[in-house]
């Protein structure tokens, strides 16, 4: 079974290897979509300090927001737990609306990207 699945997968990527050297515009998509995943890769991981010290930020001072007025550490904390799991569901909700889960090429130059990103600090 697991054999079958292999010779499948084998013989897929060989048909798009093969599409992909036949049709020169294809080729040039691919190799646009992984440059374009590449710089967005790495652009997002050199951002990534600041996004986390803004939003650590926002998360900071809505804790403590909510402590004066005269809450519990426990209940902000409980409070901003629900906050962020509504935000994952919604960030998934959108990722899917946007196709960005079914993106072979620019997901993988993405990945490239943004490893070339934290190797160069």
């Amino acid at each position: 079974m697991i054999a079958l699945g292999v010779a499948a997968t084998n013989t897929t990527i060989a048909k798009i290897i093969t599409t992909l050297i036949s049709n020169p515009i294809a080729a040039a998509a691919v190799v646009i979509q992984f440059l374009l995943g590449l710089a967005l890769g790495y652009f997002a991981a050199k951002a990534l300090k600041y996004v986390l010290a803004f939003v650590g930020i926002l998360v900071l001072g809505a804790f403590l927001n909510v402590w004066s007025l005269g809450s519990s550490p426990q209940q902000a904390l409980a409070h901003l737990g629900s906050l962020f799991i509504q935000l994952k569901d919604i960030a998934w909700k959108l990722a899917s609306v946007l196709g960005l889960l079914t993106v072979g090429v620019t997901t993988v130059g993405f990945i490239v990207g943004a490893i070339i990103a934290w190797v160069r600090k």
